[in-house]
């Protein structure tokens, strides 16, 4: 299964909660898929979450820019914009989630106690003869252009 559960957090408007830590790897986006839960239905969802990503290195806090996430059924795939020079250097992000309340509703936030779960993409190794290759085609429809069979049938 690619894709691992960081947890499932209900965002409070108070402030920001944290899941579980999480490991970019070195190459490629770090990929996480954040889904809505425990939606009630016919309810009108005065409120949204903010989805972003912390780190601290160094003694010095780095946060990503925060994703707005709603309440909906269908899930939502984010690219993190995480430092292409701190990926797999094992320095660990941790999710992190706000409920946030739409300006027409600011008192009256009973929608409900949706749940918000974070996973991480994790990448599982390509085989060897396919990981060395940087052609996108697979290595067994590839055409052999090298050998030069001219000299093996006697012809110049």
């Amino acid at each position: 299964m690619p894709w691992r559960s960081l947890g499932a957090i209900q965002p409070r408007v108070s402030g920001w909660r944290d899941y579980r830590p999480a490991t970019p790897p070195a190459a490629g986006a770090a990929v996480f898929r954040v889904s809505p839960k425990n939606l009630s239905v016919g309810v009108i969802f005065r409120t949204y979450a903010l989805v972003r990503f912390r780190s601290v290195q160094e003694g010095r806090e780095i946060v990503t820019r925060a994703r707005r996430v709603y309440p909906r059924p269908e899930p939502m795939v984010i690219d993190a914009e995480i430092p292409r020079e701190v990926r797999g250097t094992g320095v660990q992000w941790v999710p992190q989630v706000m409920k946030m309340v739409y300006r027409n509703f600011i008192g009256s936030t009973n929608d409900g106690k949706w749940v918000l779960e974070v996973e991480e993409f994790v990448r599982t190794a390509a085989p060897p003869e396919l990981a060395a290759d940087n052609d996108t085609t697979p290595y067994w429809d590839r055409e052999d252009t090298t050998l030069d069979v001219t000299d093996v049938l006697g012809f110049d």
